[in-house]
């Protein structure tokens, strides 16, 4: 997916909700809400600090699953093995397509836009007969800029 270069409007994202035959509720709207402002994955302790604080977890957790389902936000998990919520192109119902970089210091996660996954990978790599797969993903580690400025 690519990124969301405008925020969409509250009145947008209900009709994204609703598009994609989800209800309207206030945690959907906000969840979205925060991980457009953000643009860049989140865990779910991130993402509970940037919501209402009567926000209960259960509902945050249960909202992300459906939209990684309905594919509105895809995930990534963090060095940290916790899952990053990332929200893309809000118009085009499709599996991410790009690479994430992790840092291997601060365990900051970054969706990399322009390293878009080659269609052919899967044929290249396919992992053998009766394996079903879902969606590829490509992890790079390393040492973000903040991180190197410090050693």
């Amino acid at each position: 997916m690519a990124n969301v270069t405008a925020s969409p409007s509250s009145r947008s994202l209900q009709d994204l909700l609703k598009a994609a035959g989800l209800k309207r509720t206030p945690v959907r709207i906000g969840v979205l809400e925060v991980l457009v402002a953000e643009q860049e994955p989140l865990d779910v302790a991130e993402l509970m600090r940037r919501l209402p604080s009567f926000t209960e977890p259960v509902t945050v957790y249960r909202t992300l699953n459906t939209f990684v389902a309905k594919k509105l936000v895809h995930r990534v998990r963090g060095e940290d093995r916790s899952w990053r919520y990332a929200v893309g192109d809000l118009t085009h119902s499709q599996e991410h397509q790009h690479a994430h970089f992790v840092c291997d210091h601060c365990g900051k996660v970054e969706c990399i836009q322009d390293a878009e996954i080659p269609s052919k990978l899967l044929d290249k790599i396919n992992p053998g007969p009766g394996y079903t797969v879902s969606h590829p993903e490509v992890v790079i580690h390393g040492t973000c800029p903040r991180c190197h400025d410090r050693t």
